[in-house]
């Protein structure tokens, strides 16, 4: 038997959580993908098809190649305007020995309080939503010949609960509210995997710091890396994901905090799902944004290994470009500041770590005289952005820095965020707009590595040398 998920597609919920794609909309602080494929391996089934649409990358990051669960995964793409069952139409005859197939964003929700043990599939078990199936599991031929063809022989077929399960729908934030809430209360004992220990109606994660002074009132379940600090107040019925951390003498109760969330001091919390800066009310779908930054925030995600190597070596390549171009900034600024020829205004930007910094930039446009060519064409121009780099505040390569107060629609929709030095901006002629900054973001988050950086640096480099010859109106720098 082979299983078909179909991990495309995302309901209005999942876009008010923040989330690209259902899979990976946490229940109890596990993407909603994990349960199914747990359930994969209880079934017997080795062989998974994921079917990716809308959040590709992010689906593929998570579950790799499936060897964590004892799984063959592999990956196919479904346009995101496409039927579902016309990928499995497609080659009806992958599929005829038998298929577990998921079409919707729903819930394995077992019905026993013990962990299921592994079976076999042996029939046809059949779960629609809205009039069309959303989930089956089926061995038996003439049903499977008639699904894959575009009909449905219904007869003889079972509901889940045999096999211990029954699919539940997701279809508002309420019901997502509601199955977290049934976790912590102690569901989520039914799905602990070897390695998670839940007890006396508490889970707790691995790094998670929790000071004396804190009070703990079960049912609760946190995630790893989390930290409470001293005088809060967690529980009853409160799930707290991985990454977060709750600041002072704040108090929660009956809540959902997902990954990456900092709650500010003293703010009581009750009834509502947090997710970064975004507080919903999961009765009636209000979603409120909160820009102060000291009530809620998003903590900034671990870098990747490759990350923190990119960094290293993006700080020695500034520090070179630092010592190359000190004397020529100083020689050359001091002789154009005198004849009025260029100018720098200091502006502020978002930068590193969710901090702040202020940035020379030079906003003149027109043709430029000889020397400030010189000046531009050397990219001495970029010399406080480099000393930024030095700093921490900014990467050598990657994100078009974003201006304080312009630009805060944009970095609050970014959730990866690399400001640099140089970008794929810095040889252009003409000044981002909104849009192209946008665009140019998410290439760098999806693409970004360190071949990615050299062909920035190189590009950046060679374009500014070689509008020196041009004679290239100069842009603003944004």
């Amino acid at each position: 038997m082979k299983a078909v998920l179909q991990t495309g597609g995302a309901p209005a919920w999942v876009h008010d959580l923040g989330f690209e794609t259902w899979a990976l909309a946490p229940v109890a602080g596990r993407p909603l993908l994990e349960y199914w494929l747990e359930l994969c391996d209880l079934l017997r089934i080795t062989e998974v098809r994921l079917v990716l649409s809308d959040g590709a990358q992010a689906v593929e990051d998570f579950a790799q190649d499936g060897a964590r669960w004892g799984l063959k995964i592999t990956y196919s793409f479904l346009d995101p305007d496409e039927d579902p069952d016309t990928f499995l139409t497609r080659t009806p005859e992958l599929w005829t020995g038998g298929l577990f197939y998921l079409r919707a964003p729903l819930f394995p929700r077992r019905v026993a309080a013990e962990p299921l043990a592994q079976m076999h599939v042996t029939g046809t078990h059949l779960h629609r939503e809205g009039g069309r199936t959303a989930c089956l599991a089926s061995s038996a031929p003439d049903f499977l010949k008639a699904f894959l063809a575009g009909g449905e022989l219904a007869l003889g077929a079972h509901d889940f609960t045999e096999l211990g399960f029954t699919p539940e729908p997701i279809a508002s934030l309420q019901d997502y509210f509601a199955l977290n809430q049934r976790m912590v209360r102690g569901e989520c004992a039914r799905y602990v995997s070897p390695g998670y220990f839940y007890k006396d109606g508490a889970g707790i994660g691995f790094n998670v710091v929790i000071p004396p002074a804190a009070r703990l009132q079960p049912p609760l379940l946190i995630g790893n890396n989390t930290r409470l600090s001293a005088m809060t107040n967690i529980g009853p019925d409160v799930i707290i994901g991985n990454r977060c951390i709750v600041d002072q003498q704040s108090e929660l109760a009956n809540c959902v905090i997902l990954d990456g969330t900092y709650i500010g001091r003293n703010l009581e919390i009750r009834d509502k799902i947090i997710v970064g800066r975004r507080m919903i009310d999961p009765v009636d779908g209000t979603v409120a944004d909160i820009d102060d930054p000291w009530l809620l925030a998003t903590v900034p995600g671990t870098l990747r290994p490759a990350d923190l190597l990119r960094a290293a070596l993006g700080w020695l390549c500034a520090l070179l470009l630092v010592v190359a171009q000190v004397l020529p900034f100083l020689l050359l600024g001091v002789v154009l500041k005198s004849t009025g020829s260029w100018r720098m205004v200091r502006g502020e930007f978002h930068a590193t770590r969710q901090r702040r910094t202020t940035l020379l930039t030079s906003p003149q446009t027109g043709r430029l005289p000889l020397l400030a060519r010189l000046f531009r064409g050397l990219g001495l121009d970029l010399f406080p952005a480099l000393l930024r780099v030095l700093a921490g505040r900014l990467w050598l390569c990657g994100q078009e820095p974003l201006r304080v107060d312009f630009d805060d629609a944009l970095r609050r929709e970014l959730k990866e965020y690399f400001p640099a030095a140089l970008t794929y901006a810095t040889p252009r002629a003409e000044a981002s707009d909104t849009l192209i900054k946008r665009v140019d973001a998410l290439y760098y988050a999806h693409h970004r590595a360190l071949a990615e950086d050299a062909r920035i640096l190189l590009r950046a480099l060679s374009g500014r040398f070689a509008g020196l010859f041009r004679g290239a109106p100069e842009e603003p720098t944004s």
